[in-house]
């Protein structure tokens, strides 16, 4: 292309159907037909006819179908393409075709729907087929070549892999696949074969690829997990697969799983290993046993094997020895009868093969004198012969064990337990032991003495004993045993009644010893059954005396107690009549300020001067029967209160101006403001009168000298008083101090009572406390008391904290 321009108007071109019919007939080597839209062919080219044989006469006219092989004819694939070609414009096919001599070609083409370039009109089809047959019976060639080799591939119980020169998987045989546990090929296909492997083992791969690159046969073995983790060994070889002119074109690897065989041969390792512990662990044995053990061989009795403990036993350590040396053993029978060579257990195994168990001889120490008594010592022999792969007795292996402090201990042990018999014999109780393997209960001579039952009324059984506890007492008692025997328990103890022999039951106290196996398993118990009928009589009496006497002490309190509350309401009478007195005597100089001042202001020429004096005596003297008249309101808690919101600081404060000249100069006021913005929600009047009475009753108390302390602060609860529960909550505390002489114990009890007093008669009517208490109550808080005699009282005020700020001026 140089970019020169060709005036085409100068070239006279062919037209456009004699143009395409010359592009047909140079297409050598495709084979061109037109069909119609019945599927007849409509043209025909050359190369069609050098393709298939028939020239454009022979075929032009005929149904396009006569070139499909007669099966295809049968299965309409002729129409079928074109119906493909109709709908979609192309239709492709790769089949066999038909020549005119009746052979077989591979074609491959395609059939083109034919339209009209100016109306789009449908007019038929346009078929192109190339002679494919030697391409496609080469490739039918490959692929039977392909799979003869798959199939020997897949013959193989190795793991086959034929890998590219980058050592890059291409494929797997399904052995492999199975021993690698890979799902499918295509999981691994194209990956690095060194890639599967782990890390260090990845050098030796390379190593034997390089090998078979260079014309030789690459070896190694090594592990690699398979995909699923299992550990594997694998024995590799690595090939080149020749290709044109001779070269590499692949590398086949074969990998032969010798997993079993490496363990073989490290069970073998290990077995190896493990016969030399074994013999190892045996000689130990052997020399650290704690009995004597010795090795004698056949036939001659010579001694090969002989322990340190057999050395002590026996009193020597010489190998080698023959039968001979019985002689010098000096060993007896229990009866005394001497042992003969023939007659030890070692020479018997070796002469006629008899395993000798457990018997026993009395042994002289070798070098010891012959008549020393110290020498002897009882032996426990065993003897067994080791027989060789004929059968044939090679030698004798003897164990020897010291029984001589053994015997000793069970004669003690025979002692001990005649003591213990007699010592059963001799106690009042009864005495069982249970064997729980056998469900057998021994009982001493106590069970017949104390209970009555001979021993052939017994059934030694725990289901008899069982039976003789009292039905009340039987569930209870079966429980608690069994709770012992089937948990980790040692020891039991109940109490129950039990059934004697002539009805009766007896208060018992049993106990018992769980004996229990090196496995902890329940062996045996035992046990004592104490009679306690008389102690138990004993303490019902005591018991019945003691309740008797408490009913006689609670009945005299109760006379007690009525006596008090009838000399207590005769005080109270006794306080009224005094407050009724005094109520009284008030009353009447008041009335009788009121009806003086009211009789001289009956004058007519009174002076205004005067009359509003006496008018104001009037209200003063109505004002202060008034207050006398709240103080009796609120003795009875009906005074009628005046609730407000008020600063409880700014209160305290103006009652101590009050105080002040109420208490005298020799008494000294403190306060202690710890919470001047808290509020309460009170009667103010009745709270300054409480505080008032408060501090009149310590300056009483304190005789005119002392300290009177006020104070405030803000509490999260009320404490417990009186015997009555404490309340949590936020309260504002008030409390009055005072140093006097206290209050005695036994009168906390009676202060709040009304009319009470410790005062002489005429200084005090007892309504002070108790007006505080019933402002206390009728507030919703509490009053509280601490006193100690000789060092002064402290009354405490709780009132619930108000929520709300105070009115101005409150």
């Amino acid at each position: 292309m140089n970019g020169r321009t060709v005036d085409l108007s100068r070239h006279r071109l062919p037209s456009l159907g004699r143009l395409a019919e010359l592009v047909l007939e140079s297409s050598a080597d495709f084979a061109v037909f037109t069909i119609c839209l019945d599927g007849v062919i409509t043209s025909w080219n050359s190369a069609a006819e050098r393709v298939m044989g028939w020239s454009e006469d022979e075929v032009v006219g005929r149904d396009a179908c006569m070139i499909f092989t007669s099966e295809d004819q049968a299965a309409g694939i002729c129409a079928a393409e074109m119906a493909t070609a109709r709908s979609s414009g192309r239709a492709k096919d790769e089949r066999w075709h038909m020549r005119k001599d009746g052979s077989r070609y591979w074609g491959s083409g395609s059939m083109t729907r034919l339209e009209d370039d100016e109306t789009g009109e449908h007019l038929g089809y346009v078929k192109i087929v190339r002679d494919r047959t030697a391409e496609h019976l080469a490739g039918e060639r490959l692929q039977a070549s392909e799979a003869l080799l798959r199939n020997v591939m897949e013959s193989s119980a190795d793991c086959l892999k034929l890998l590219d020169l980058q050592g890059r998987l291409t494929f797997m045989n399904a052995p492999g696949l199975c021993a690698m546990e890979v799902e499918e090929f295509r999981t691994v296909d194209g990956k690095e074969w060194v890639s599967l492997w782990p890390e260090e083992q990845r050098n030796k791969l390379r190593a034997a690829m390089a090998e078979a690159l260079a014309g030789r046969v690459g070896r190694l073995q090594g592990f690699c997990p398979t995909a699923k983790g299992t550990p594997r060994w694998w024995d590799v070889q690595v090939t080149a697969v020749p290709g044109e002119g001779g070269q590499p074109s692949l590398l086949l690897a074969s990998s032969r799983d010798v997993t079993e065989q490496r363990r073989a041969e490290e069970r073998l390792r290990e077995s190896e290993a493990q016969l030399r512990l074994q013999r190892e662990f045996l000689h130990t044995l052997i020399r650290q046993a704690p009995v004597g053990i010795s090795i004698t061989e056949a036939p001659s009795g010579r001694a090969v094997v002989l322990n340190d403990k057999a050395r002590e036993i026996l009193g020597h350590g010489e190998l080698g020895e023959d039968a001979t040396r019985y002689q010098a053993y000096g060993a007896v029978h229990p009866d005394g009868r001497p042992f003969a060579i023939e007659d030890y257990p070692t020479m018997r195994t070796l002469r006629h093969g008899e395993v000798v168990k457990q018997e026993e001889i009395i042994y002289r120490r070798h070098g010891d004198d012959a008549d020393g008594s110290a020498s002897r010592r009882r032996l426990e022999v065993s003897s067994a012969p080791v027989r060789d792969g004929s059968g044939r007795i090679a030698a004798a292996v003897t164990v020897l064990y010291d029984i001589e402090e053994r015997r000793r201990a069970e004669e003690a042990r025979s002692v001990v337990e005649e003591r213990y018999r007699l010592a059963v014999r001799a106690t009042n109780d009864a005495i069982w032991d249970w064997d729980l393997r056998r469900d057998c209960i021994e009982w001493n001579e106590a069970l017949n003495e104390a209970y009555g039952y001979h021993p052939e009324d017994v059934d030694p059984s725990g289901g008899w004993w069982i039976e003789h506890i009292h039905p009340e007492d039987r569930g209870r008692v079966f429980r608690s045993i069994h709770a012992v025997i089937d948990g980790t328990g040692t020891h039991w103890s109940d109490e129950y009644r039990f059934l004697r022999a002539d009805g009766t039951y007896a208060d018992v106290l049993d106990r018992g010893f769980m004996v229990r196996g090196p496995d902890g398993v329940p062996v045996r118990m035992l046990g004592a059954m104490l009679d306690l009928t008389e102690r138990r009589h004993a303490e019902r009496e005591l018991r019945r005396l003691n309740e008797h006497l408490e009913n006689e002490v609670a009945r005299r309190a109760e006379q007690l107690r009525q006596q008090e509350d009838v000399l207590r309401q005769s005080q109270k009478l006794e306080a009224i009549g005094q407050l009724t007195g005094g109520v009284a005597h008030d009353f009447n100089n008041l009335l009788t300020v009121i009806r003086s001042s009211a009789g001289l202001l009956r004058r007519p020429s009174l002076p205004e001067d005067r009359r509003r004096r006496y008018v104001e005596a009037i209200a003063e003297t109505a004002d202060r029967a008034a207050k006398l008249t709240g103080q009796l309101l609120a003795f009875a808690r009906r005074q009628p209160l005046k609730p407000e919101v008020f600063a409880v600081g700014d209160r305290v404060a103006s009652v101590v101006a009050l105080v002040r000249p109420l208490v005298g100069a020799r008494v000294r006021i403190e306060t202690e403001i710890e919470c001047e913005d808290c509020a309460v929600k009170a009667d103010p009047n009745q709270f300054e009168t409480a505080l008032l009475n408060l501090a009149v009753n310590a300056r009483d108390a304190m005789d005119g000298e002392g300290r009177l302390t006020l104070r405030t602060w803000l509490a999260s609860g009320v404490p417990a008083t009186r015997g009555h529960a404490g309340a949590p909550g936020a309260f504002v505390a008030v409390s009055v101090t005072d140093t006097g002489s206290g209050i005695a114990s036994e009168m906390m009890g009676r202060i709040f009572e009304p009319f009470f007093t410790t005062k002489e008669v005429g200084k005090g009517t007892g309504l002070g406390l108790s007006q505080v208490y019933g402002f206390a109550k009728q507030s919703g808080g509490e009053l509280q008391v601490e006193s100690e005699v000789g060092r002064g009282t402290t009354f405490t005020l709780y009132l619930l904290r108000a929520k709300a700020k105070p009115l101005a001026g409150c």
